[in-house]
């Protein structure tokens, strides 16, 4: 075979780091070099905004606070949940100037899971084994104006708000009235960030 021939078919040294780039997210270990992030504030259809509090995530009425928390929200490109719920939106969770990310462990029945606060930073769960970073990935579905934030590592539960004010968030699978599982997210910057490992 010539030098010429088949060479549309070979691949340069860029174009194959441009595809490999292109798919670390589904390979297992510590590849991914970059995360983008969206900040934003949540609120709940009470009008509520999500704050941090000696440690702990909490709903207040919007006009008791003057300042609410920046939630660093990146999307996961991980396959950390079943085929049926490829193609929704999951994403990864942070507070704390993203150090301190939103965390459901997977329980088995009856248990009921609890949100908690875990110290990484957001930039590296997109590296973690997926096993790893499912406790951290939440579905974000829209329902009208509004979405909701399901755990990905215990479908039918999702994050909630009481009608309460000053409660700490949750996590549930009673839909209704005293619990809140639907949220507005409001960008506190236009643009995108980008965190360079």
């Amino acid at each position: 075979m010539s030098s010429s021939e088949g060479s549309s078919d070979m691949k340069t040294d860029r174009e194959f780091h441009e595809d490999e780039s292109e798919s670390l997210p589904d390979l297992e270990g510590p590849r991914v070099k970059s995360v983008t992030f969206k900040k934003c504030n949540i609120r709940d259809r009470n009008q509520q905004v999500l704050v941090l509090e000696g440690g702990v995530l909490k709903a207040v009425p919007d006009k008791d606070v003057t300042a609410r928390e920046t939630f660093y929200i990146s999307v996961s490109h991980r396959r950390v949940v079943k085929p049926m719920n490829e193609g929704k939106n999951h994403i990864f969770l942070a507070v704390s100037k993203g150090e301190l990310c939103l965390y459901c462990d997977k329980v088995k029945r009856p248990k009921h899971p609890s949100l908690q606060l875990k110290k990484k930073h957001i930039k590296e769960l997109s590296s973690l084994k997926a096993k790893d970073c499912l406790p951290f990935t939440f579905t974000k579905e829209q329902v009208g104006s509004y979405f909701t934030l399901e755990s990905a590592a215990n479908p039918g539960y999702f994050i909630y708000t009481s009608n309460k004010p000053g409660q700490p968030i949750g996590m549930t699978k009673e839909l209704g009235q005293e619990k809140n599982i639907h949220f507005q997210f409001q960008e506190t910057k236009m643009e995108l960030d980008t965190v360079q490992d």
